[in-house]
């Protein structure tokens, strides 16, 4: 039996964002560390600019884009820098990266506190410069301003809509 996804809310999906986590992609296959470029096109598409965040949306029967993100997030895990996951939801596993091939050992979690919310925590995780790419959950308009070092190369993708049942 085919299993089928449910959303318990709506995600917005846009024209820009697989093509702009496609590009990624290519970049990353193509050995290019350069994310601005794609990231900046995108943004520019949809008429907001943030910096080099990629928004991956994720919604019932369409998985390509977190597809493409999970191969890229093996890429980039052979780097031996850390994958940092940042304010994951509280039933998220780390068994849809380990099944993509990512050791767990190179997963590091920072989960929002009293005394740091996601942005900023996104923001300690750019400055540390130890990890080969960080992912938020929730919406990129959230972490826009998490992502204003222009001289950052890190990529950084937000994921938005993950369904309950990949947790």
């Amino acid at each position: 039996m085919k299993n089928t996804f449910a959303i318990s809310h709506s995600a917005q999906h846009t024209q820009a964002t697989s093509p702009a986590v496609r590009e990624h992609y290519a970049r990353l296959a193509a050995g290019s560390r350069s994310f601005q470029h794609a990231s900046r096109t995108a943004a520019s598409q949809r008429g907001q600019s943030f910096g080099n965040l990629v928004s991956v949306n994720v919604y019932q029967n369409n998985m390509s884009e977190l597809a493409y993100l999970l191969r890229m997030l093996k890429t980039m895990s052979q780097t031996h820098r850390w994958i940092t996951l940042i304010a994951p939801p509280s039933s998220f596993c780390l068994s849809l990266f380990t099944q993509a091939g990512i050791s767990p050992q190179q997963i590091r979690i920072a989960r929002a506190t009293a005394t740091h919310n996601p942005e900023a925590l996104m923001k300690k995780a750019l400055q540390s410069d130890t990890s080969a790419a960080v992912i938020a959950f929730g919406d990129i308009e959230n972490f826009a301003d998490a992502n204003e070092d222009e001289g950052n190369a890190t990529p950084c993708f937000v994921i938005n809509g993950l369904p309950s049942r990949l947790h």
